[in-house]
């Protein structure tokens, strides 16, 4: 709908939703996958089923965790498996110690199963091969699971992703083939759209980089932004300006201008120094400074659907509609400070190797005590007659129902 009534309007899917569903597809198809990490999250379940236990592996891995699969991010389940190999000694230890042996929840069926799956070295050998071979995915997550503007480098990642499964698959065809076709399925119908394409053509860094060759989705990435996004008073100019970009124009690639793609974000370079071609620097700005997730969007939508549980039903619509904007307002206004400046900086595709640390689950948007500053905007816009009867009704996990306090005591 807005599509049609905004033409020079794109739409392109949540390259990090994808890349989850990929993760899904990866373990739905592949048994030696599925199993290393079935069997890390049986380790993982037993260490915290029981306190005792648990004290007990903190101890021995001198207080890391083990981390806990989160429900909506299937990627989640890999990263139990990351933190599993991360303490593989110490749990491989822990599970050979009189302490362990003497513990009646290790003698059980699942007790002794978990032991079991320690001491195999072909499960720790499992577990390596299938962190190694989802290196270049992880980079990939890392890169678009957040606010960032990062449409400028997803094609890139994507093609490095595509190169160490490739060479992989070369090696060990049988093993490693089903995730380069994997791969290859959800880098076409649910992570790349052509702007994106084009968007790695717009990046210069890599436009001028070694390992650049201009391929037919980037010229149809750029002839897509020529169909859909150029006015016709601006077509002419914008080929014109993409040719001379093309061949390293001079006046646009200074000595200056060179020496600041290592510090600048590629729509940053093109504000700076993007003058010499000013059709093509708007479009270049535009699409640069472009997310690659909904991740954003996800947020707003929990942060109302949060709000709708039994424990808030003491609110007036009104009322819990303006706590809603407030809370989500101050967390944008946080989050936004923090990511201005990183936001500026241009991203070194080789360092995103760790993976992304999910939590169980988002805490709530309506949880917790108001800051001053909160309490005043809401004072302020409903007044203060307003705020008199306004019980605000918190879970603080003990399991009753007397958790609350009232807004005009803040």
């Amino acid at each position: 709908m807005l599509v049609g009534k905004y033409p020079t309007m794109y739409k392109t899917k949540c390259a990090a939703h994808g890349i989850q569903l990929l993760f899904k597809d990866i373990y739905k198809d592949l048994e030696w996958v599925r199993s290393a990490v079935d069997d890390a999250k049986s380790i993982q379940s037993f260490m915290y089923r029981h306190q005792i236990i648990t004290g007990l592996m903190r101890d021995a891995t001198n207080g890391r965790e083990l981390k806990k699969p989160c429900a909506t991010r299937f990627a989640s389940n890999f990263i139990v498996l990351q933190s599993v190999l991360e303490v593989e000694n110490a749990l491989r230890l822990f599970v050979a110690s009189p302490i362990w042996r003497g513990l009646e929840y290790t003698k059980s069926s699942e007790g002794k199963r978990v032991t079991c799956i320690i001491q195999d070295p072909d499960f720790w050998t499992r577990a390596k091969e299938v962190i190694d071979v989802l290196e270049p995915l992880v980079r990939i997550l890392r890169l678009v699971d957040g606010d960032g503007s990062t449409s400028g480098y997803l094609y890139q990642a994507m093609e490095m992703a595509k190169e160490s499964i490739d060479f992989k698959s070369a090696l060990n065809e049988g093993k490693y083939g089903r995730i380069k076709l994997l791969l290859q399925k959800r880098r076409n119908e649910n992570i790349l759209h052509p702007i994106h394409a084009a968007a790695a053509f717009l990046n210069p860094a890599y436009m001028l980089s070694d390992s650049f060759k201009e391929n037919w989705e980037m010229k149809q990435g750029t002839s897509y932004i020529y169909d859909n996004l150029v006015s016709v008073a601006e077509k002419e100019s914008f080929l014109e300006q993409v040719q001379l970009y093309r061949m390293s124009y001079a006046p646009l690639f200074s000595s200056s201008a060179k020496a600041m793609l290592k510090t600048y974000h590629p729509r940053i370079w093109w504000d700076v120094c993007g003058d010499v071609l000013p059709v093509l620097q708007k479009y270049a700005i535009h699409i640069l400074s472009q997310p690659c997730s909904s991740s954003s969007c996800e947020r707003n939508w929990s942060a109302f659907e949060a709000a709708q549980t039994k424990k808030r039903n003491r609110l007036t619509p009104q009322m819990l509609g303006t706590l809603v904007y407030v809370r989500m307002n101050s967390m944008m206004i946080e989050k936004f400070q923090s990511n201005e400046v990183a936001d500026m900086k241009p991203i070194d595709l080789t360092s995103l190797k760790d993976w992304p640390d999910y939590g169980e689950e988002v805490e709530p948007i309506c949880s917790g005590a108001l800051t001053m500053e909160e309490a005043s905007i809401i004072d302020s816009m409903e007044g203060p007659d307003n705020l008199d009867s306004i019980c605000l009704t918190i879970d603080d996990g003990d399991g009753d129902e007397d958790d609350e306090f009232n807004l005009d005591a803040i």
